[in-house]
């Protein structure tokens, strides 16, 4: 069986990974913080499965 693509975002600009540091850790919203977490930690080349594993959320 072939194994499914990842997924991955487009690499960032500086000003954008500090943009996402910045909401992650200012905003009161749970689910955009959960968000700006989740984005750089694509950035990072993490995969699909590792990152749902970090967010304790599933892979979908």
């Amino acid at each position: 069986m072939a194994r499914q693509p990842e997924v991955f975002v487009r690499p960032s600009e500086p000003w954008q990974a500090q943009r996402m540091v910045k909401v992650a850790r200012s905003t009161r919203d749970r689910v955009r913080a959960r968000r700006a977490g989740i984005v750089p930690t694509s950035w990072q080349g993490r995969s699909v499965t590792a990152i749902a594993q970090l967010f304790a959320a599933s892979p979908g």
